[in-house]
């Protein structure tokens, strides 16, 4: 006979975890996602970049880690190289609707050329 309930608080512990899954990547600092969007979306691939006198540019990829069709907002905060934001109209929120396990693939170019890096945030669609 197997002894069940010594495995009882191990199987809770597992529960309580939550989204504990050895598929989603860690997190880039630069990232923010929303706390109501929980494991029902990630952001992998995170790319910042800036090469001689151009403009920096963002590419990233949403993943939708649900069944269902997630609505989702995003937009990028800007910062020069002293960390400070940069205002623009760029920082607006955009809406994207990503399918049931879908990858969506998001780029964004830096309103002015001071740019030096980025801060990217993600919330549910409101």
């Amino acid at each position: 006979m197997i002894r069940i309930i010594p495995l009882l608080p191990a199987l809770a512990g597992l529960l309580l975890t939550g989204c504990v899954a050895t598929n989603v990547p860690p997190v880039d600092r630069r990232v923010t996602i929303a706390e109501d969007l929980g494991c029902d979306v990630y952001v992998t691939d995170v790319r910042c970049a800036k090469s001689g006198g151009a403009y920096a540019t963002l590419q990233a990829n949403v993943v939708n880690n649900t069944s269902s069709d997630l609505g989702v907002e995003w937009r990028v905060v800007w910062l020069n190289a002293e960390g400070v934001e940069i205002d623009s109209a760029v920082s607006s929120w955009n809406k994207l609707m990503v399918s049931p396990k879908d990858i969506h693939g998001l780029k964004n170019t830096a309103p002015r050329m001071d740019a030096v890096d980025m801060r990217f945030h993600l919330r549910r669609l409101r």
